[in-house]
């Protein structure tokens, strides 16, 4: 089998969980995270600052995917810290001048986990993203005597939670991969601080994949049904999202070790709203888990200064009988 820059070939020897318990750590972070409490606000920005999300299965860059899908009752999780700089501006229409930050830093965190269901080909899984601390103007520097207006940036909310489905296309050995995901987001309570939208969203996405040798790489296509959205001039509704994604693994022996470069951007259907970023970073594979290391910047309204996020991956999966640890290759 050929090394795999994911991490997929290096992980498989974590320890193997009751299948019960697999089936219900996702749920239970879907439960932990619905039970944060929310409350109602005269007016809700519903305007995610911040959208970049980390994906827990075989085949994951960063935000892009690759075609592989967990195999049968494996449970692929994820742990992502996040720092970003300036991720939400507001400019004067036609002067350009900066109006507002509503969003000046952010510190996240987003939990994740992949379960596979059937032949490699069908995972259902669930993420959730808080921020931890953040600070910004929100709408105070705009003015106005609206209550909900003049409220300060609340510290950390929770954000859009996550429930999706993947089902792989092509034959499972095949060297590239097509690939289809449904995402589905709900607020977690954050829609009046910049963290959550301000409502559900629905999100089907096409993936392209390839894998040969030490080198891969991967295109995602999406399209973003969401709710309306007002803020002063501009209204914000659909939007189209793009992103490509190349890695490749390095010669190594004792580790694996593999450098990622994705990109990502995103268009508000009817608006002038185009955004873009840029990301990077390492990737270190021990047989037990898969860091990564990485940072990024954009331009754009909604793309951050910069941003810096450090990020793990493991797989809990049944060892088959006739493999021994000394056996799973070590390189990414």
């Amino acid at each position: 089998m050929p090394a795999s820059v994911y991490g997929f070939d290096v992980l498989r020897s974590l320890p193997s969980l009751s299948r019960g318990f697999r089936a219900f750590l996702p749920a239970a972070l879907l439960a932990l995270a619905s039970g944060a409490p929310t409350a109602a606000h005269a007016q809700s920005t519903g305007i995610a600052a911040d959208r970049m999300t980390f994906h827990s299965g075989p085949s994951a860059f960063y935000s892009v995917e690759g075609g592989q899908v967990a195999a049968p009752s494996e449970l692929w999780l994820h742990s992502a810290a996040s720092f970003v700089a300036n991720p939400l501006r507001l400019r004067q229409r036609y002067s350009d001048d900066l109006l507002a930050t509503p969003v000046a830093y952010r510190v996240s965190l987003d939990l994740g986990g992949e379960l596979g269901l059937w032949k490699q080909r069908l995972a259902l899984g669930v993420a959730v993203p808080v921020a931890l601390w953040q600070i910004g103007d929100r709408l105070t520097a705009t003015g106005g005597s609206d209550l909900s207006v003049e409220r300060p940036l609340k510290r950390s909310a929770v954000g859009d939670i996550r429930l999706r489905a993947k089902v792989r296309l092509t034959p499972t050995d095949w060297f590239w991969a097509l690939a289809v995901a449904l995402d589905f987001t709900i607020p977690g309570g954050g829609q009046s601080d910049f963290v959550a939208t301000s409502g559900p969203t629905v999100a089907p996405r096409l993936i392209g994949w390839f894998l040969r040798g030490p080198v891969s790489a991967s295109v995602n296509l999406s399209a973003q049904i969401a709710p309306l959205r007002s803020l002063y001039d501009t209204t914000l509704q659909h939007s189209l999202w793009w992103g490509a994604a190349v890695s490749t693994a390095l010669p190594t022996r004792r580790v694996g070790l593999a450098i990622l470069i994705e990109t990502v951007g995103s268009y508000a259907i009817g608006t002038p709203v185009v955004s873009n970023e840029l990301r990077g970073g390492l990737r270190l594979g021990l047989r037990q888990a898969a860091l990564d290391f990485g940072g990024g910047a954009g331009f754009g309204p909604m793309s951050p200064d910069a941003r810096a996020f450090v990020s793990i991956r493991g797989v809990f999966a049944q060892r088959p009988a006739n493999v021994s640890c000394s056996e799973r290759p070590l390189a990414l």
